[in-house]
């Protein structure tokens, strides 16, 4: 149960980005494509610090079982990002990420995993704190720019490889939407990879657990909407694990 648990925290963090951001735009002004599109949307949202996604919906596929989740998403620029997922009104899952840790409680079980989001010995995991907020919202991309080819037909390319690990993001330059992403590690040959279909983001991996499929969609973005966030559990009632 506990890989399950941190497979959420790891897929949900960018389910998101199947929904268009509304950016204001001043009267008269065009509304640009490609990377100059992206830099125009970094304008107008220059003063975001943080993104908050309520109500959003995920089935997630694995071991020939389904589940179906209500999903909060929240995240602070380069702080922490937080998730709380329900199930017929009752919360199954509380977690967060941050550049040290990942931590996850298990409302069901009354367990708390924790892991290091660095390890210190062997290799590291495919994915970084910023390679998973860069999956929540394309604003965050905006440090980036410099980084982005634009092949001036069909998408913009974030291709940033980091030593043995394989890091693509693609976002259509027409609508701006993510359209896919992968990052694979050539040693460990570890991944997580997810696709545009419509309005659903599609995601694979093998990251923590074995081959899985999620779809996710929907939701409410709230800009600039700070919440406090509480991962502290009383521990006389709860089982804590590290995990390695």
């Amino acid at each position: 149960m506990n890989r399950r648990l941190l497979l959420l925290l790891v897929l949900t963090l960018m389910l998101h980005q199947c929904k268009v951001v509304k950016v204001a735009q001043r009267q008269n002004t065009p509304v640009l494509k490609g990377v100059n599109g992206l830099r125009q949307q970094c304008v107008s949202l220059d003063t975001v610090q943080s993104i908050l996604i309520k109500k959003a919906e995920a089935i997630l596929m694995f071991d020939n079982e389904r589940y179906e989740v209500t999903v909060t998403l929240y995240s602070k620029r380069d702080s922490i990002i937080y998730l709380s997922a329900v199930n017929s009104g009752y919360e199954i899952i509380r977690a967060s990420v941050d550049m040290d840790s990942i931590k996850v409680i298990n409302r069901l079980n009354r367990i708390v995993y924790r892991t290091a989001m660095k390890r210190q010995f062997g290799y590291q995991f495919p994915v970084n704190f910023n390679d998973l907020q860069n999956l929540i919202g394309r604003f965050y991309l905006c440090d980036d720019l410099e980084a982005a080819e634009d092949d001036m037909v069909h998408m913009v390319k974030f291709e940033q490889d980091e030593g043995y690990i394989k890091k693509r993001i693609h976002i259509d330059r027409n609508s701006l939407k993510l359209n896919m992403f992968e990052f694979y590690h050539k040693k460990t040959e570890q991944y997580l990879m997810g696709e545009r279909s419509d309005d659903e983001l599609k995601v694979y991996s093998n990251f923590m657990v074995t081959k899985f499929e999620m779809k996710a969609k929907g939701g409410t973005i709230l800009y600039n909407k700070e919440i406090k966030v509480k991962m502290e559990v009383n521990p006389r009632k709860y089982t804590f694990t590290e995990l390695r």
